[in-house]
């Protein structure tokens, strides 16, 4: 399909056109709106608190100004924008351009950030939401509450609650926008090139997908190792949630029933309820442990570096005796494939996240190396 019949699909408005061209150059047959943007001096598109001597950083509140201002272009237009000033005083053009370019990739780590901590806040959320659930059921089954019509009211209570916490987490994750990212990817997708000029002479000028195109974003493996360590993490708090709240309190029940149809000596009985009891109890501290190794690592923190490393080596050796039973017994459940399956996105995350860190660093070297023998 040419690009002509493509336009053709989108409905223009010809009295909003033609309000844009009393303001913009317009060049309806390609689509394209020329955004003149005019200043009276240099000074006022640069961040005055960042004091740099060889480089200007661009103004937020202008890049943020600039943004409100392509919202209000038609979608289907294409943008050039053209900063024309009148005294650009001691500062160089080019290199107001690169400190535009540096305004908008710093935009663009925040945003990432910014994401990340969204996906962990969800994350956590929805942890809690399905424990508060799985209480309640499990409550109900093991009539915790009680039979009486209070017991009703407090497990409805629950339910409610459980269901308030993972209904934020869709809000979270998927209903709740961001600034950051949708100024990021307006420039990205709608914006064509960027120019600096003087009494419309266009000095200098880029266009912005070769701007887009320098920003140092997460590679393919980066990104895949995040959502395992993400993945992963959540994992072993499901796992944890579900020890403590059912695991736990069945062995310790059916141990005490043990103990009370026990004619003879009781001591053996609970020795075994406390080694039982303990056993559980480690597997989900190891659980929440590996859990706190994984979303450190999710959100590129340097802590708890050792404890990531410990926990690798833990799942290491337990993978081999988990395959061997697994092999051995012939066929395995859904809940074993799903702790398998966690424990695979663990050892993923924490190897692709340190050959990233061991080529990053290298790099660098490299790059400090080049620098000194200049």
């Amino acid at each position: 399909m040419s690009k002509k019949k493509k336009k053709d699909k989108f409905i223009v408005n010809a009295r909003e056109i033609e309000l844009l061209n009393k303001y913009y150059e317009v060049d309806n047959e390609n689509r394209i709106v020329t955004m003149p943007l005019h200043y009276d001096k240099a000074s006022d598109l640069v961040n005055g608190k960042i004091i740099s001597k060889d480089n200007y950083l661009f103004d937020y509140e202008e890049l943020t100004s600039i943004n409100d201002m392509i919202k209000r272009i038609p979608v289907m237009y294409k943008i050039k924008i053209n900063i024309d000033i009148d005294d650009y005083e001691d500062y160089e053009p080019d290199k107001l351009l690169a400190g535009f370019n540096d305004a908008m990739e710093l935009n663009q780590f925040n945003y990432e950030r910014e994401k990340k901590l969204k996906f962990l806040r969800a994350s956590l959320l929805l942890i809690v939401g399905i424990s508060v659930l799985f209480f309640v059921g499990y409550g109900k089954i093991n009539h915790w509450f009680g039979t009486s019509q209070e017991a009703d009211i407090y497990s409805e209570i629950f339910d409610i609650i459980g269901w308030v916490f993972i209904w934020e987490t869709v809000t979270i994750a998927f209903l709740s926008g961001s600034e950051l990212g949708v100024n990021s990817n307006m420039f990205k997708l709608r914006v064509l090139d960027v120019s600096f000029s003087k009494d419309n002479n266009v000095i200098v000028t880029e266009n912005l997908q070769d701007i887009s195109s320098k920003w140092h974003g997460e590679i393919k493996l980066e990104k895949a190792s995040k959502w395992s360590l993400l993945i992963s993490g959540v994992g072993f708090l499901a796992m944890s949630a579900v020890s403590i709240i059912g695991s736990i309190p069945t062995s310790i029940n059916s141990l005490m029933e043990m103990r009370g149809s026990s004619a003879g000596d009781g001591t053996a009985l609970v020795i075994t309820l406390m080694i039982f009891t303990l056993f559980d109890v480690l597997i989900s501290v190891l659980e929440i442990l590996g859990a706190v190794a994984a979303l450190a690592k999710y959100m590129g923190k340097r802590i708890f570096t050792k404890l990531s490393k410990v926990f690798f080596i833990f799942l290491l050796l337990l993978l081999a005796p988990i395959l061997v039973y697994s092999f051995i017994i012939g066929s395995v459940g859904a809940s074993y494939l799903v702790t398998l399956a966690i424990v695979l996105l663990y050892m993923f995350g924490y190897v692709s996240d340190y050959v990233i860190e061991r080529r990053r660093n290298a790099s660098n070297e490299v790059e400090n190396k080049t620098n000194e023998e200049e």
